[in-house]
C-alpha cells in the first residue's frame, strides 16, 4: 500500500505557457498548415469524401490545437489529445493513397505509435516528454531529406503546386509538435499540507475525598481564610479581673 501510494504522488502533469517561445512557434506553424491546406486544396471539394476527410478534418484539427494550446495549455494539456487523435485518423485516411503498401503499412504503425504517446504523454502516463522529440522530429527530417529531395530532383513529374502546398501543411504539423513537445514542463501534484499540531490536554486530578467519619467541611469554610484569635484588651479601671 505504500508502495502504490508514493508511486500516485510522484505523478507528473505536464503543461506549457502561452508566453514561451516554443509555443508562440507551434501555433504559428499550426495556423500555417492550415493555410497551406487551404491554398493546396482550393476547388477540390466537389468530391465529398475528400472535402471531408482531407480538407474539414485537418482544418478542424488545427483549430481545436490552436484553441486548446492557448486556452487550456496550462491548467489541462490533455486537451491536445483531442485535435492529435484526430489529425492521426486525418493521416491514416491518406496513408490508403500510397501508391506502395509497405510505405503505407510503415506509416500506418507511425500513426499510432503518435497516438499512444503522445496521448500517455499529455494525460501522465509516461513520464517523459523526450520520446516526443524524435517521434516528430525524426519523420521531419525524412519527409524532408529524402521524399521531398526526391519529388523535387524528378524533372519527369514536377511537383504541381497543390501537391506542395499539402506537403507543407503536413510538415507545418510536425513543426508545430516538435516545438509544443520543446515547450513542455512538468510539475508534480501538491501534497496535501500538514495539519498543526494541537497540544495534549491538561489533566486535572479531582480533589481526594475526606476519610470515612471525618466531619464534613462546608466548602465556603474551608476556602475561607482562618479568623484571627482577638488580641486581649487591657482591663477598665473598676473592673472586676
Amino acid at each position: 500500500m505504500r508502495v502504490q501510494t508514493a508511486a500516485k504522488q510522484e505523478r507528473v502533469k505536464f503543461y506549457v505557457e502561452k508566453q514561451s517561445f516554443w509555443v508562440q512557434a507551434s501555433v504559428i506553424f499550426m495556423a500555417l498548415s492550415a493555410a497551406f491546406r487551404l491554398i493546396g486544396c482550393w476547388g477540390l471539394w466537389e468530391d465529398s469524401f475528400f472535402a471531408v476527410s482531407q480538407i474539414a478534418l485537418p482544418l478542424c484539427c488545427n483549430i481545436l490545437f490552436i484553441l486548446f494550446v492557448l486556452l487550456l495549455g496550462k491548467k489541462a494539456l490533455w486537451s491536445t489529445a483531442l485535435p492529435a487523435l484526430l489529425g492521426v485518423a486525418f493521416f491514416i485516411i491518406k496513408a490508403f493513397t500510397f501508391d506502395n503498401w509497405i510505405h503505407t503499412l510503415l506509416c500506418l504503425l507511425l500513426y499510432l505509435l503518435v497516438a499512444v504517446l503522445y496521448t500517455g504523454t499529455v494525460f501522465g502516463f509516461i513520464r517523459t516528454k523526450w520520446l516526443l522529440a524524435p517521434l516528430f522530429g525524426l519523420p521531419f527530417l525524412y519527409h524532408v531529406l529524402v521524399e521531398d529531395m526526391a519529388a523535387l530532383r524528378d524533372t519527369a513529374r514536377p511537383v504541381s503546386l497543390a501537391a506542395g502546398m499539402q506537403e507543407l501543411s503536413v510538415l507545418c504539423i510536425m513543426l508545430s509538435l516538435l516545438f509544443l513537445s520543446f515547450a513542455m514542463k512538468k510539475h508534480r501534484a501538491e501534497k496535501p499540507g500538514e495539519l498543526p499540531k494541537i497540544k495534549d490536554p491538561k489533566v486535572i486530578p479531582p480533589a481526594p475525598e475526606p476519610a470515612a467519619g471525618a466531619p464534613a467541611q462546608d466548602k465556603t469554610q474551608a476556602e475561607a481564610p482562618a479568623a484571627e484569635p482577638e488580641k486581649a484588651r487591657p482591663a477598665a479601671p473598676g473592673e472586676a479581673k
